[in-house]
Order: C-alpha cells, then structure tokens, then sequence
C-alpha cells in the first residue's frame, strides 16, 4: 500500500484496516548486513525517520491510531474495526523495537 492507496481508500469509503509494524528500519535488510559487515557499515542505509502513519491517515481523513504498548493492541484494533465498519479506512500504528529481529529475517541465507 502506498500513501495515495490510503488517500483512494478515504475517497471511496473502502472497508481497509492496515497495521504497520514500525520499527524505522528495513530489518531484514540491515539484519544481513551487520551480519556480514558488522553494525557499523550494517546500519549505513536502512534506518529510517520514526514516520507517524497514524498521522497520516488522519491527515487523508481516516482513522489512524499509534500502539507504543504491547497491551494497547487489541483496543486499537477494536477501534478501527469499528471505524472500518462505518466506511472510514483505518491504519494502526504499532511501534516495535528495531533491535528485535523476526526468526525468519535471521535465518536468511544470503548473507551467510
């Protein structure tokens, strides 16, 4: 999904709930990386700007909330189906650690 999809979303009252796991990095890139040059030439490129895309959604018209706690979750969830249900697009914004890297992500091969 790309910023003006959102924007399509709004405009057409489309039933879209999208959850981001933020974590302002391209993880399973960088992950390979330090792994194959260590941190400091690892993290040259693929840490990104801490972006609010609940903001954002906001901003198009939609509904947009930020998760920072683990146990915020489902309430935010529950909201924005709530919201989706009555034709505003919703985006949750769930923030999680980019120090923390998925299984799959560190059982990539193509650094190794």
């Amino acid at each position: 999904m790309t910023g003006m999809d959102f924007e399509a979303f709004v405009r057409h009252k489309a039933p879209v709930l999208t959850v981001i796991g933020n974590n302002s990095a391209q993880n399973q890139i960088r992950f390979g990386q330090i792994m194959k040059y260590g941190e400091e030439k690892g993290n040259v490129g693929n840490i990104l700007g801490d972006v609010n895309f609940d903001e954002f959604a906001k901003i198009l018209g939609g509904h947009g909330e930020a998760v920072r706690e683990a146990k915020d979750i489902q309430p935010a969830l529950q909201r924005a189906r709530e919201a989706v249900k009555s034709g505003i697009p919703a985006i949750v914004n769930i923030w999680v650690d980019k120090e923390e890297f998925a299984p799959g992500t560190k059982n990539q091969t193509m650094y190794k």
